[in-house]
C-alpha cells in the first residue's frame, strides 16, 4: 500500500504518537500520516534553505522542530509519543 505522495526531500526524523501516526517537518511543511496513510497537513511556511535537524513529540500533542539556528513549536492533535524505539 502507498502512501501520499510527498514533494521535496528534505525530511527531519519523524516522531510517532500512540495511535501510530508519525509527524515530520518535509519541504516546509509539518506533515501527519496517519495508519490508514492519509497525509494532514498540520503547518506550512517558507522553508526553501532551511537545516531541518529532528521532529520531536511532546507531552499533550505539541511537537517541536529544530530549523536552521531556532526550535519551532506547534500545539497539534496528536497524542503522547509512542512508547519503545
Amino acid at each position: 500500500m502507498d502512501g501520499p505522495t510527498l514533494t521535496g526531500y528534505h525530511t527531519s526524523y519523524p516522531a510517532m504518537d500512540r495511535e501510530r501516526t508519525t509527524v515530520f517537518w518535509r519541504d516546509g511543511k509539518l506533515l501527519a500520516v496517519d495508519t490508514d496513510l492519509a497525509g494532514h497537513e498540520l503547518f506550512a511556511m517558507d522553508d526553501s534553505r532551511a537545516v531541518i535537524g529532528r521532529a520531536l513529540l511532546l507531552s499533550e500533542g505539541d511537537v517541536a522542530v529544530s530549523r536552521d539556528n531556532e526550535v519551532l513549536v506547534f500545539r497539534t492533535p496528536l497524542g503522547p509519543l509512542t512508547e519503545g524505539p
